[in-house]
């Protein structure tokens, strides 16, 4: 009875998981979509200090999903075999950790379209003035503008695969 437990336990944990994925994913595309609004305002030093710190906070949430993603992985891992034994006593739990990466997934979409929109429009609006100004200076650069989405996605080819649905 303990080891079922245990393993309802991980299922639930595995939910949370995805749950705060999902938040902090929404969150990006939020800043995202904010930082938009900011590249079609006209510049000033207050528009370039809320994107630096817009860029701080996307930065803070991409980690949170990043670490959702290795705890996600680590337990998914350790219960994977029985996970498989077990898929038609906890369908439901399945389904609805199924219902959860698919919205993960279409939010991930989402917030990459939405940042190579970014990356254009920060192009236009800093234009090549931007470009000359070396990195690390506090100033924004279109080169770097997508360096987060950059470092999600590098995240992302070089971790383990994360469970698909046929795994669920």
């Amino acid at each position: 009875m303990k080891h079922h437990d245990e393993f309802v336990t991980k299922l639930a944990l595995l939910q949370e998981i995805l749950d705060k994925k999902q938040a902090a994913l929404t969150d990006v595309l939020n800043i995202s979509e904010n930082q938009e609004t900011l590249y079609l305002s006209p510049p000033s030093s207050q528009r370039r200090e809320f994107l630096l710190e817009m860029g701080k906070q996307k930065q803070v949430q991409i980690d949170d999903v990043l670490a959702c993603d290795e705890v996600f992985q680590r337990i998914f891992d350790s219960i994977a075999d029985e996970f498989a034994q077990k898929k038609d006593e906890f369908a439901h739990e399945i389904r609805r950790l199924q219902d959860s990466i698919n919205a993960v997934l279409q939010l991930d979409v989402k917030i990459r379209a939405q940042e190579e929109k970014g990356k254009a429009l920060a192009a236009a609006s800093f234009g090549r003035k931007a470009k000359a100004k070396a990195v690390g200076q506090g100033e924004i650069n279109p080169a770097n503008v997508n360096y987060i989405l950059h470092k999600y996605k590098e995240a992302s080819k070089n971790k383990p695969a994360a469970p698909q649905e046929e795994n669920l």
